[in-house]
């Protein structure tokens, strides 16, 4: 590799590394305000999400535009995206640092962290809206595991019918979580007494985001509305759940008769046949 081309490698792997080390945290972010400093907050999601809600007074600028868009001189700004691990606010962070006048820092946790902080307050849009849940692609999991990842397995075992008797057979093993995503924590329920978002409860650092995994019976969607009723919003449903996990993210194919169906997972973690 070209020597130059190298240390341009190694440059911007380093200034990835100060900006994800530099991360600020919601409670940070408070001691701040109430000292009077001030903060400029730049919500990088889009323009629908932040309609439905955001930090008081922040700009809305979409991440993609980020690197385009002309900025006075803002001072500190706190760059925050939605908090499903794409560190998105990482790499806006960086950029918005490189404009006069700026330095930058991504908020921990994101806007789900923010809410999550008691202290903490929120624009949220008035009235009755149509329930909604956080979701995560099999590859964007891939990407984002790490040890503030919490995978919730809500599956139960799956039962495999016979092809010629249509009979229940043995069950089906499902796929081994830990050996899928070795970086990620594994638990059966956020409540347990260990549970990881036990221990972390009061601590400075954001919430874990917890990933709720089944199998398309709509399980992730009862313990998402458990946790919200629990104050815990930092979570994420798994799109498809254990069958995409089974085919690794990649749409799957099946035979009836002569036609031939592609099963894409859902938003809802179940999933959408097409023929």
């Amino acid at each position: 590799m070209n020597s130059s081309i190298l240390r341009c490698c190694l440059c911007c792997a380093a200034i990835g590394f100060v900006a994800s080390a530099l991360a600020i945290t919601p409670a940070e972010v408070q001691r701040k305000l109430q000292a009077r400093e001030k903060i400029t907050f730049v919500d990088l999601r889009s323009r629908a999400a932040f309609q439905t809600g955001h930090i008081p007074n922040a700009i809305n600028i979409p991440a993609f535009l980020v690197p385009q868009k002309e900025l006075p001189p803002l001072g500190l700004v706190v760059a925050y995206d939605a908090g499903l691990g794409t560190e998105t606010a990482a790499a806006a962070a960086v950029t918005l640092s490189a404009k006069p006048g700026i330095t930058a820092l991504p908020l921990e946790g994101g806007f789900v962290a923010w809410e999550n902080a008691q202290s903490a307050s929120s624009t949220r849009a008035a009235g009755l809206s149509a329930e909604e849940f956080p979701i995560i692609t099999y590859d964007h999991l891939t990407m984002a595991q790490s040890n503030n990842v919490v995978l919730v397995d809500l599956r139960k075992p799956r039962a495999a019918a016979s092809a010629a008797t249509g009979a229940q057979a043995a069950a089906q093993p499902l796929t081994d979580l830990a050996a899928e995503f070795p970086r990620a924590k594994i638990t059966r329920s956020p409540f347990a007494g260990s549970a990881p978002t036990r221990t972390l409860a009061g601590s400075a650092s954001a919430p874990p985001l917890l990933v709720l995994i089944d199998n398309g019976d709509g399980a992730a969607q009862q313990m998402a509305r458990t946790l919200k009723a629990n104050g815990i919003k930092r979570f994420a449903i798994l799109a498809g759940g254990e069958e995409m996990i089974a085919r690794k993210g990649q749409p799957g194919l099946e035979r009836t008769g002569s036609s031939t169906i592609v099963r894409q997972p859902h938003p809802s973690g179940t999933t959408n046949s097409t023929r």
